[in-house]
C-alpha cells in the first residue's frame, strides 16, 4: 500500500563560508553558518524515486559559495540573492527557507589602535538573520541574536509563587540571576536597515536587563525588555525572547564551621528552567512559539 506524503522540505545545513573584503590595507572579515531548506513539490522523488526535480544539496551550498564572490554588504541582503537564485534554479521550489548564523569578529587592538586585518572572537553572541520567501512574493526576514550571556548579582527575586506539597524552593528577594539570551524579532517591511537592528538591540535589551532591579522573575524582566526594544525601536513589531534561568545556588558551608553571606554559589549547568515569552505592538499577530 502507498501512503500519501505529507508535509516535506530539504535542505543544506552548516555551509560555513567566510569572506574578505579588502579596502587597500583595511580588511573586513564576515564569518557565516547557512542553512537553506526548500519545500515544493517533490513527491516524485520520494514516492517514485525520480529525483528529475531535486536540486542536489551540494548545488544549494555551490550558490552560497559563488554569490559569495561579489561580497557580503548586508547579511539579508546576501540571503535575497541566493533564495532568487534558487528559485530559479529549482522549478519545483514553492518556499524558499536561509536562516544565517553571524559569528562576531573584533579587530585586536595593537598599541592602543585597531589592526587592519588580525580579529579575535567578539563578544555579545551571534546575530541570526532568518529569510522566509514563496515563489512571486516578497520576501518575510525577521532578525535575532543567540548565546548573549548576561547575569546580574542582585536586583533579582522570587518569591510568592505557587506552592505545593512538592515545592522545596525557598522564597528570595535576593538572588543572582543569570540567563543565556537568544532573541528573534519582526519588522515593519523589507527595506529595514537589518545589519544596524542586529547592533542596536542588543544594546537596549541589554541595558534594560542591567536596569531591572526590581524583577520578581525572569518572566518580569523579560517583558520589560521586550517592551524597551519596541519603545526604542520604531521598525520592530514583535520580539521573541528565549531565556533558560541559569541557576547560581548558595552553598551550604556549615559542614566546615563557615557562615556564607551571599558569597559562594554552585553553579548548576542541568536541570535549568526555560522562560519563553513575545512582546508584540497592538495589532500585531506574532508566529507561534516554535514546536
Amino acid at each position: 500500500m502507498t501512503f500519501p506524503l505529507g508535509p516535506n522540505r530539504y535542505g543544506k545545513s552548516g555551509i560555513r563560508l567566510a569572506t574578505v573584503a579588502r579596502d587597500g590595507d583595511q580588511h573586513t572579515f564576515t564569518d557565516l553558518d547557512i542553512q537553506v531548506e526548500l519545500e515544493g513539490d517533490f513527491t516524485a522523488a520520494h514516492v517514485e524515486g525520480d529525483n528529475a526535480s531535486v536540486l542536489p544539496t551540494d548545488t544549494m551550498r555551490g550558490t552560497c559559495f559563488a554569490l559569495a564572490r561579489d561580497g557580503i554588504d548586508s547579511v539579508a541582503g546576501f540571503t535575497r540573492r541566493v533564495a532568487e537564485r534558487l528559485f530559479v534554479a529549482s522549478p519545483a521550489v514553492d518556499r524558499v527557507r536561509i536562516r544565517v548564523i553571524a559569528h562576531p569578529w573584533e579587530r585586536i587592538e595593537v598599541d592602543g589602535s585597531p589592526h587592519p586585518h588580525s580579529f579575535r572572537p567578539g563578544t555579545g553572541g551571534d546575530t541570526v538573520t532568518t529569510l522566509t520567501q514563496d515563489r512571486d512574493a516578497e520576501p518575510a526576514i525577521t532578525g535575532g541574536v543567540r548565546g548573549v550571556r548576561l547575569l546580574k548579582t542582585t536586583g533579582s527575586a522570587f518569591s510568592g509563587y505557587l506552592q505545593d506539597e512538592y515545592t522545596t524552593l525557598p522564597e528570595t528577594r535576593d538572588r543572582i540571576m543569570a540567563t543565556t539570551v537568544e532573541a528573534t524579532w519582526g519588522t515593519t517591511g523589507p527595506d529595514v536597515d537589518h545589519r544596524a537592528l542586529g547592533i542596536a538591540v542588543p544594546v537596549t535589551m541589554t541595558a534594560t536587563f542591567a536596569r531591572h532591579d526590581d524583577s520578581e522573575s525572569v518572566q518580569h524582566t523579560l517583558h520589560a525588555m521586550g517592551g524597551a526594544v519596541l519603545d526604542e525601536h520604531a521598525d520592530i513589531t514583535w520580539i521573541r525572547f528565549r531565556m533558560p534561568n541559569e541557576h547560581h545556588n548558595l552553598v551550604d558551608l556549615s559542614p566546615y564551621g563557615l557562615d556564607n553571606p551571599n558569597v559562594v554559589f554552585v553553579v548548576a549547568d542541568r536541570p535549568f528552567g526555560v522562560i519563553e515569552g513575545t512582546v508584540a505592538r497592538d495589532g500585531v499577530e506574532p508566529p507561534p512559539l516554535p514546536g
